[in-house]
């Protein structure tokens, strides 16, 4: 299996676990109200976006290192 297939399939997996728990935190909140425990919770995106680009990157890099070595080292 290729580092693109697995990283898109994490990728896609915490995606859906992200949005399962974003907008069951919604749903909670309108029922309820506001409380200091929800509200921080619902802006997680900023730690959902640094691990979507961690492993991202991580893909790319152990995809294209055979040629990146190649290159360097010809050089």
């Amino acid at each position: 299996m290729s580092y693109f297939f697995l990283g898109t399939i994490i990728l896609l997996s915490a995606t859906a676990i992200y949005y399962i728990v974003f907008f069951s935190l919604v749903y909670y909140w309108r029922e309820t109200k506001a409380n200091f425990i929800v509200v921080p919770l619902l802006y997680t995106f900023e730690f959902f976006i640094t691990g979507f680009l961690i492993v991202s990157l991580a893909c790319l890099l152990l995809q294209y290192l055979p040629d990146i070595t190649r290159l360097i080292s010809a050089g």
